[in-house]
């Protein structure tokens, strides 16, 4: 087995909400994985978005900057400065670099929580936990693929939620999923996902914060949605087809970086 040991970073875009799916801005949640070797996150992103920050924004060490792409696209915060046009033009070609640089593989998973709830045998599946089994089922092909292993760090939503997310994530990986068995699940290497929270500024957690949303949009797009992908969502998408999203050795993404259901 490959001496690289993987972490799966993971964000989600919607919420597991089944109350209101009929409301076009809840009905679709997803949840995107960003799998890297510990060192690549370690030895060189960590690194990339370092030196962003200080040059871009001077960031104090001691009170780090961390990278929400919501604030960003909003010029929230310290992400005013991006209003300047010369900085702002700086952090662009930065942190596309770093995401085109970087060695990762994108797995975004996604429900249609209306069609989900209309399925005959949904009544006891929640939508976050049903997407999770499905990630860490698409990770574990992925860890074999590349004959290495590897852990799950999502970012912590606190309280209850997280404590249920544990028990999910420890019954998948005892009992395995339909398509991968448990003795396949020993790739994970910890059976305790390893919640972080945004404020512990983690360049992973970071990373698939910035694609989680133009992931997001570019399944509903191909999917015939009516959506539009601003500028920034369209180039991460393009980067993402182009060379992030995990795909066969034949090069499929469907079913190996991105899976829809119902």
């Amino acid at each position: 087995m490959s001496s690289h040991r993987y972490r799966l970073y993971v964000d989600e875009v919607g919420t597991d909400d089944v109350t209101h799916v009929t409301d076009d801005n809840n009905r679709y949640l997803s949840l995107t994985g960003v799998a890297m070797t510990q060192r690549t996150a370690r030895d060189e992103l960590d690194q990339k978005f370092s030196w962003i920050k200080k040059a871009v924004f001077d960031h104090d060490h001691d009170d780090p900057l961390i990278f929400h792409r919501s604030d960003i696209v909003k010029r929230k915060r310290a992400f005013g400065v991006l209003l300047n046009a010369e900085k702002c033009d700086l952090f662009d070609r930065a942190i596309f670099r770093a995401m085109e640089g970087t060695e990762y593989c994108v797995i975004t998973v996604m429900v249609d929580k209306l069609g989900m709830v209309k399925q005959p045998n949904w009544k006891n599946q929640h939508p976050y936990h049903y997407l999770m089994e499905i990630l860490i089922e698409k990770y574990v092909q992925l860890l074999e693929r590349k004959d290495a292993e590897g852990d799950v760090m999502p970012e912590a939503r606190q309280g209850k939620k997280d404590v249920h997310l544990q028990i999910e994530f420890e019954r998948v990986l005892a009992n395995g999923t339909h398509f991968v068995g448990s003795s396949r699940m020993e790739r994970i290497t910890s059976t305790k996902l390893k919640f972080r929270p945004k404020a512990a500024n983690i360049s992973g957690l970071q990373l698939a914060d910035l694609i989680a949303h133009p992931s997001h949009m570019y399944l509903r797009s191909v999917r015939g949605h009516q959506v539009t992908l601003g500028q920034y969502a369209k180039r991460v998408s393009d980067l993402l087809v182009a060379s992030k999203f995990d795909r066969s050795h034949s090069g499929t993404i469907s079913g190996y970086g991105t899976k829809w259901f119902p």
